[in-house]
């Protein structure tokens, strides 16, 4: 009994251990648990506070992306012209002005671009100056006068007249122009001269006008820039009499193919990247240009939305894209001929329902040749007896090829007071109206009495 009395008295004093062992963990693990938790709530308030800033900040960021471009464009460094770059500029175009050689040309056409690009630049700080909602301290920091605006375009406007008015000159052969055989014997030359005078005309003179609110500065800006364009086809080369006597192989060249296809890289103004970023996109190809044509006559009906001249240069050049389409398509263009063709009869169709009672000084052929652009775009299958009846209604508008071709081929005067004594690209070229009569005579039939007066044009 002792024996397991005492077997008893350990298992108790064992039983007292081991509960006060487990009291002792249980408060130590009580303790531990407290401590975990209070470091997981801590760890989670961090995380938080941390994605509160991120989420926070990248709204603060989106909020003012806009602000803080506008601050980066007027905190640049501007590029200030200095009086003395403007005094060569006008020496530049006196002397041209006086007469045009080879070496003064070419030295105008160079620096007025140089001065134009970094014009351009400054304009476009000036004007996010203006946009910025600071009370003016951009502007003010700036430290560009309206008045320093101004003079610096007077200059840049008088040399784009000046040179504009010799390339006129020579490319379409007036009598005593200087450099007369430019346009058929220089025509990498050439071609840099007429990029020069566009670029001023199109991307540096409209910029100013346009901070101005000055429409008529503006929009003859753009016409005349529109005629150099017109003017492309007159540069090319020609080969001598004695040449062809001889049998020999001639190379010919127009504004583009002598380059490779790289003509903004060899050209004149390679050296300025704002003049070339502006080749790239205007003047780097046929169809490049007629991308440009295109957009300036929607610019100028913006300035002009109710004269109608404009209207139906801008129909033409629009439709015509869609030839011009079909060939960018092959190169890899993102645009089908069809989807282009739809956006042009409906601009077509759209202007033939205003031309009579809301536009002014319409031209007497604008009428009959939105009809033939339309025929031009409707394919065969699609064409109604109704547009068969207007077709040949349009048709009649002529007495003869001769008459179409003074009409639509040959230079005329800008009706009203918008362009008063400028000079008018033809309202076709003569590829352009053999194709809208090829085109009358498939929807009409090869016989067809209306086409017969017009024979010797198809």
């Amino acid at each position: 009994m002792r024996q397991r009395g005492d077997r008893v008295k350990g298992s108790g004093a064992a039983l007292a251990a081991a509960a006060a062992r487990a009291s002792a963990l249980k408060g130590r693990t009580t303790c531990q648990r407290q401590r975990r938790g209070f470091w997981i709530a801590t760890a989670c308030f961090v995380v938080c506070v941390v994605l509160y800033m991120c989420l926070g900040n990248s709204m603060v960021f989106q909020s003012s992306a806009q602000q803080q471009q506008q601050q980066r464009l007027w905190t640049r460094k501007p590029l200030v012209l200095t009086e003395r770059d403007v005094m060569a500029l006008d020496v530049a175009t006196s002397q041209v002005a006086n007469l045009a050689t080879l070496p003064t040309l070419d030295d105008l056409i160079k620096l007025a671009a140089e001065v134009g690009a970094a014009y351009a630049q400054l304009l476009e700080q000036v004007t996010a100056a203006q946009e910025a909602e600071d009370d003016g301290r951009a502007l003010r920091e700036l430290g560009v006068s309206q008045n320093y605006l101004s003079s610096v375009c007077v200059s840049l406007r008088r040399a784009a007249d000046v040179s504009y008015a010799k390339l006129k000159a020579m490319l379409l052969q007036e009598a005593n122009a200087e450099l007369h055989m430019a346009p058929t014997s220089l025509v990498r030359i050439m071609y840099g001269w007429m990029l020069g005078n566009i670029y001023l005309y199109s991307a540096v003179l409209p910029e100013y006008y346009l901070l101005q609110d000055d429409t008529p500065s503006h929009a003859l800006a753009l016409m005349r820039s529109l005629n150099v364009f017109s003017w492309s086809p007159h540069v090319h080369t020609v080969s001598s009499p004695e040449t062809h006597k001889h049998g020999a192989a001639v190379m010919t060249y127009d504004l583009f193919n002598w380059s490779g296809g790289v003509a903004c890289k060899r050209g004149l103004l390679s050296h300025v990247p704002h003049a070339m970023r502006f080749c790239e996109s205007s003047f780097s190809s046929w169809f490049a240009v007629a991308l440009r044509v295109a957009a300036t006559y929607e610019e100028l009906i913006v300035l002009h939305p109710s004269y109608a001249p404009l209207r139906l240069h801008y129909a033409i050049s629009f439709a015509f894209l869609a030839m011009d389409t079909a060939a960018d398509a092959v190169t890899g263009g993102t645009q089908s001929p069809d989807e282009h063709a739809a956006k042009a009869l409906k601009v077509i169709r759209g202007d033939r329902s205003k031309l009579e009672r809301t536009y002014r000084h319409a031209d007497e052929a604008h009428g009959p040749i939105l009809v033939l652009l339309e025929a031009f775009l409707t394919p065969v299958g699609l064409y109604t007896a109704d547009h068969v009846a207007q077709l040949v209604a349009a048709l009649r508008a002529w007495r003869s090829c001769a008459d179409a071709q003074a009409a639509l081929l040959k230079t005329t005067a800008w009706p009203g007071d918008v362009f008063p004594g400028e000079y008018r690209p033809p309202l076709l070229r003569d590829a352009q109206l053999r194709h809208l009569l090829a085109k009358a005579q498939l929807q009409l039939g090869d016989d067809h009495a209306a086409l017969q007066k017009l024979r010797l044009c198809v």
